[in-house]
């Protein structure tokens, strides 16, 4: 007998990018996949997707290390019977953030901090939430956030073009109430 033969045969492992959720059912952590039948690649898809998809569990080391509805990058092998899967590897997604100033004398004043598909927004002067209208506010929310690269500079930088958004308000002889 070869000494191969007696291995078992290593599992695909299968990269992705998945989000998860706490499961209404069993309070598990899962996310789900779903599988192009054109191209064969597997995506994270929701709960609720149209499309036939299985479930991914976290192996159990990894499950105090997960964040709810963060993005990761993710490696994961088919579970013994092919149901569903386990995911073995994760790194929460970082995306570059920009940082662009609206600036028209008396109408407009915003500042935006775009990444991924998000964009948190400081508008002081048309914000109608506290998390918008507020540097504070506006702050609290960007701090927060896990899946922006640079996240310390981003906020330094953020910092510096709101402060000046507001000199202009002030300058323009509009009243800012943080």
């Amino acid at each position: 007998m070869n000494a191969f033969e007696n291995q078992k045969e290593q599992p695909i492992k299968v990269q992705t990018k998945l989000k998860f959720v706490k499961s209404e059912k069993t309070g598990a952590i899962v996310s789900f996949v779903s599988q192009n039948p054109k191209t064969g690649r597997i995506c994270g898809v929701r709960q609720d997707s149209q499309y036939p998809k299985k479930i991914c569990i976290l192996d159990k080391k990894l499950v105090s290390e997960v964040l709810l509805n963060v993005l990761y990058d993710v490696t994961m092998i088919p579970m013994t019977e092919k149901n569903g899967y386990v995911v073995i590897e994760m790194t929460p997604v970082e995306f570059k953030a920009t940082i662009s100033t609206t600036y028209v004398k008396k109408a407009i004043y915003r500042v935006e901090v775009k990444f991924g598909n998000k964009t948190i927004v400081f508008d002081p002067l048309d914000g109608k939430k506290d998390t918008i209208r507020t540097l504070k506010g506006c702050l609290s929310v960007l701090e927060k956030r896990v899946d922006i690269k640079d996240i310390t500079q981003v906020v330094a930088d953020f910092q510096e073009s709101a402060n000046k958004l507001l000199n202009y308000m002030r300058a323009d002889g509009i009243l800012y109430r943080d």
